[in-house]
């Protein structure tokens, strides 16, 4: 009979043979492991080695083949398959509605958005802005405890999920969902700190990602033009919607070279990010209001 330990080992092999992309939520052949191990055991994460030396329940058999299956075969992301993704140490379900939890973004929120966040005092009222699930927002909620959080999106499928992971985390005094295009509903410096990745993959781009992203929602990924037209649009209304000391946390990811070209005047600040991640740039509202001035956003 087999163990978890030999049943993990038998899992890896497998993943590590086949021609997954790994990085969705999950960046090695180990961790899509043992998620999808746990998982086919319904099992919680938190569990010890000991583990290990138990004995792989027969019952789970049939689950885990369905399951690399699924992975392997279908090249569905590991998140969809057991329906729950983690980001910045916080659990959130996850399905075909959203984008897996994986911005970078979230290493910033873990570490009270410093050095960027100049305040003395910390946020009030924090946007997230194209939430998807709604997972920057609900890490904001919980990093920032005493904040507001406004999830916002226009997908009403991606923002049913950002409804249901606010209740999942318990969050529904703070946390509140709205239908909307970008930032529209929201009035001149009501907001102390923007969150935002907004669909930034181009058409070309899209052509050449791997077949993992075909699974999740084309709206979410794709923008216009080359990638830019989006956060051109969140950069332009940011100016106006920031509080004195308010701050923007922007990801374009590959098309920042393309924001750059479109803006060449501005100096953007690109976050380096030690836990991996590219394109996140850190704009104060003191910054989007010369820029607007001087007519050069």
């Amino acid at each position: 009979m087999d163990t978890f330990g030999t049943k993990l080992r038998h899992i890896e092999s497998t993943l590590a043979a086949s021609d997954v992309f790994f990085g969705h939520g999950y960046e090695s052949a180990h961790d899509e492991a043992v998620a999808l191990m746990l998982a086919a055991a319904k099992l919680p994460a938190e569990q010890s080695t000991a583990l290990l030396a138990q004995a792989f329940p027969v019952e789970a058999e049939v689950r885990l083949s369905d399951m690399l299956t699924a992975r392997c075969d279908e090249r569905q992301p590991v998140a969809y398959i057991v329906g729950e993704a983690w980001l910045a140490g916080v659990r959130f379900l996850s399905d075909s509605r959203a984008l897996v939890p994986r911005s970078p973004i979230a290493q910033l929120l873990t570490e009270g958005l410093m050095p960027w966040w100049t305040s003395a005092n910390p946020p009030r009222y924090i946007v997230d802005v194209c939430c998807g699930g709604g997972s920057l927002g609900i890490v904001a909620a919980t990093y920032f405890p005493q904040a507001a959080v406004l999830l916002s999106d226009l997908d009403s499928q991606a923002l049913s999920l950002a409804a249901e992971n606010v209740r999942f985390n318990g969050l529904e005094s703070r946390v509140c969902c709205l239908q909307a295009d970008l930032l529209a509903p929201l009035g001149a410096g009501s907001v102390d700190v923007i969150l935002s990745n907004p669909p930034y993959v181009s058409a070309a781009e899209m052509r050449d990602l791997p077949a993992e992203y075909e699974h999740e929602p084309r709206i979410a990924l794709e923008a216009e033009a080359d990638g830019t037209a989006l956060a051109l649009r969140v950069l332009r209304a940011s100016a106006r919607l920031l509080t004195w000391e308010g701050l923007l946390v922007l990801e374009v990811g590959e098309t920042a070279e393309s924001l750059e070209r479109s803006l060449p005047r501005i100096p953007f600040t690109w976050v380096d990010l030690p836990q991996g991640g590219s394109g996140v740039a850190a704009i104060s509202a003191q910054e989007l209001r010369d820029w607007s001035a001087a007519g050069i956003l």
